[in-house]
């Protein structure tokens, strides 16, 4: 069954990333956000109220060049268009890039905003800048889509606590966990639409990366944070990612990426939490919802990469 509410997302998601037509708008390393709100009414659909899009200039000269990444790719806006295409917020709710010197990413519930810091696509540029074992440095064009494709994957992420607050939506177990689940739904979803896996991939490589970073540093604070593991969050994407088509994703197990036990699970996993966001978001999905332009479905095709790691 067609999952109507992550279908609009995934669509929306699809042309994110890609260099853009027109003139660009103008700690921990583990996103996070921080309290809950409650008593929200379903906004109508004529609501005025929009997810903005705006940055920030930084202060800080090193940050200069995520700010740019940012901006050619145009990520701000199109992340503000993919969640205007599908959601009518209660209030108006700023998406912006700016220094926050820290590396992170958040939405904070008490001015209803979501921040993408450029520290974080700083780091991340870092991290996949790295050559794997035995393998030549990539170059800069390949390091910027794995740092746009997990800069997707974090968005989404954080678009994910946005919606809770909002919209009060409830959340059993972790809620770093769920939105997790969201983010990683999203972005198979503009895989499966684009048939350009380069974003899921990177944001479970920058897991990997990140649990590699920190083998052998792991503390009580760690393992008390509310976000789970980087090593967790890294085998959680790849058992979505199998879960979503697991004759596609057979490499994942047959290869030993993905262990057998956890895999026989994940297409179960995997439709369980997709009708679970569906039967959530369902409520405020936008009913005027507005046809697809062409650059949305311009995407070369390009076959799905199984390696993770």
């Amino acid at each position: 069954m067609r999952l109507i509410v992550l279908g609009v997302l995934a669509l929306s998601l699809a042309a994110c990333g890609n260099p853009p037509q027109r003139a660009a708008t103008g700690a921990s390393a583990t996103p996070s956000a921080s309290g809950q709100a409650g008593g929200k009414s379903v906004p109508s659909p004529v609501s005025t109220f929009r997810f903005t899009a705006g940055y920030e200039a930084p202060g800080n000269r090193d940050l200069l060049s995520a700010e740019k990444l940012m901006k050619d790719h145009d990520l701000i806006q199109q992340w503000t268009d993919s969640a205007n295409t599908s959601f009518v917020p209660p209030v108006n709710v700023p998406i912006t890039g700016m220094q926050c010197d820290t590396v992170n990413a958040f939405y904070n519930p008490d001015d209803k905003s979501i921040t993408m810091c450029y520290e974080m696509a700083g780091y991340l540029k870092q991290l996949f800048a790295q050559p794997e074992q035995g393998e030549q440095a990539p170059g800069t064009d390949a390091v910027d889509a794995r740092v746009v494709g997990a800069l997707n994957g974090i968005f989404f992420h954080e678009l994910g606590h946005g919606l809770i607050d909002l919209y009060d939506l409830p959340t059993t177990g972790k809620e770093e966990d769920a939105v997790d689940q969201l983010s990683a739904l999203v972005l198979i979803g503009a895989a499966e639409e684009s048939k350009d896996y380069t974003g899921i991939i990177s944001m479970m490589d920058a897991w990997g990366r990140m649990a590699q970073a920190e083998d052998g540093s792991l503390g009580k604070d760690v393992f008390a944070d509310e976000h789970s593991l980087s090593g967790q969050r890294f085998y959680n994407v790849m058992c979505y990612l199998y879960g979503s088509n697991h004759n596609a994703f057979l490499p994942l197990v047959s290869e030993g990426d993905l262990p057998v036990a956890r895999a026989q699970r994940c297409e179960h996993e995997y439709a369980k939490m997709a009708d679970s966001w569906s039967r959530l978001l369902q409520p405020y999905l936008r009913t005027d919802l507005p046809s697809p332009s062409p650059t949305q479905l311009s995407r070369p095709p390009a076959a799905p990469s199984p390696s993770g790691n």
